[in-house]
């Protein structure tokens, strides 16, 4: 029996040691965990001028085009080699000719009622100056002055009316002659050939649809915002690059005119704009009617406005600033233009402030943040970012 107590007893010993021990040691006490402090790239803004560049896209079209008729009637006799869909000519080309023969028979016939116009006033000037004369030798034995009949002045003058109207006619029979040979009013290109050889036309029959290949122009959609960026004084400069044949080649361009209109779906300014397709590289492809080309327009150049990365914009037109004590600010700002990269701020932002350009998940005023780059903050008041701009 005292053989069994003895371990009992050495144990219950042994656990009211370590008991006792355990209430000695003294629990550490609870710490606060460390906030983390994130990290964020900045910006130092300052105002500046810039010169605002508008983004545009639009279609290639020619200043000239229209339908090429016919004067006057008759078989066609033969075209020239610029006469199909896509043939080139230039100004004056000869590219079609009717049949002469019936126009030739006109100029035949009024050259010949010319000519018995001429003799008839010769005649009834022969017999006025007779009529004077015998009136001259009568006029003793009457004291009336002669009429103007019994000198032949009416006869006279219907005499001068018919050559006049018969070298009219052979005016118009000339013309309508050289109206059988369809000359280019025009540089340009057939768009559509609407006639054949041998096929017999009327008068103002369409016979061909052209485009004039000197003077193109691009049709550019802009906002009323934008349009009031454009240059009022000078023409805006407009550059049209694009990618073609062997590479990428660029086009200049002017402001030309407003067309005046407003398209009722998008509610935008159309602007034309004139496009210099003269050639200044051998190897440049030719710039045709239909392509479609993104422009880049100059406008205005403003003053005392910042231009900040468009990463740096919350989704509500605000933007939040570092402040001195590198803690976090939102501030509201005014947009006055987006590029593409950029935006053009005209109202909200102080001169020498900074930026916040990193998007976190939680952002709040007085948010504690670490500058990426290290640099210290600017001096400056720190009223100044405790508060909006302007006020």
């Amino acid at each position: 029996m005292k053989r069994l107590l003895l371990p009992l007893l050495i144990l219950a010993a042994a656990g009211a040691t370590y008991y006792g021990l355990g209430k000695l040691k003294k629990k550490p006490k609870p710490q606060l965990p460390v906030p983390r402090i994130e990290q964020v790239e900045t910006l130092a803004i300052h105002p500046r001028s810039h010169t605002i560049q508008l983004e545009s896209q639009g279609t290639v079209v020619a200043a000239q085009a229209g339908i090429l008729s016919m004067e006057v009637a008759g078989k066609i006799l033969s075209t020239s080699p610029a006469f199909k869909v896509g043939g080139k000519f230039t100004t004056g080309d000869l590219l079609l000719t009717l049949d002469p023969t019936p126009y030739q028979t006109a100029q035949a016939q009024a050259k010949a009622q010319v000519a018995q116009a001429q003799l008839r006033l010769q005649e009834e000037e022969a017999k006025a100056e007779q009529a004077l004369k015998e009136w001259e030798a009568a006029k003793s034995l009457t004291s009336e002055k002669p009429s103007d009949l019994v000198l032949r002045k009416p006869q006279l003058k219907q005499a001068e009316a018919g050559l006049d109207a018969a070298q009219a006619s052979l005016q118009l029979a000339e013309h309508n002659l050289e109206r059988t040979n369809l000359h280019a009013p025009y540089s340009g290109v057939v768009k559509e050939k609407l006639v054949e050889v041998g096929q017999v036309i009327g008068n103002a029959t369409p016979v061909a649809r052209i485009y004039g290949s000197d003077n193109l122009e691009i049709h550019l959609p802009l906002s009323a915002l934008e349009v009031s960026f454009l240059n009022q004084e000078e023409d805006s400069k407009v550059t049209l690059p694009t990618e073609a044949g062997t590479g990428a080649w660029t086009w200049n361009a002017t402001v030309d005119r407003n067309s005046g209109t407003i398209d009722p779906r998008t509610r935008l300014h159309r602007i034309i704009a004139s496009i210099d397709a003269s050639p200044s590289h051998p190897n440049r492809p030719e710039l045709l009617p239909g392509q479609f080309m993104t422009a880049t327009i100059t406008g205005k150049t403003l003053d005392n406005i910042f231009r900040i990365p468009r990463r740096a914009l919350l989704s509500d037109h605000s933007v939040y600033l570092v402040t001195p004590q590198d803690t976090l600010l939102r501030r509201d700002i005014h947009i006055l233009h987006r590029e593409q990269n950029h935006l053009i701020v005209d109202q909200g932002l102080q001169a020498g402030e900074t930026l916040c350009l990193t998007r976190l998940q939680i952002m709040n005023d007085h948010m504690k943040v670490k500058r990426a780059d290290n640099t210290p903050p600017t001096a400056q008041a720190t009223s100044k970012l405790s508060q909006p701009a302007g006020q």
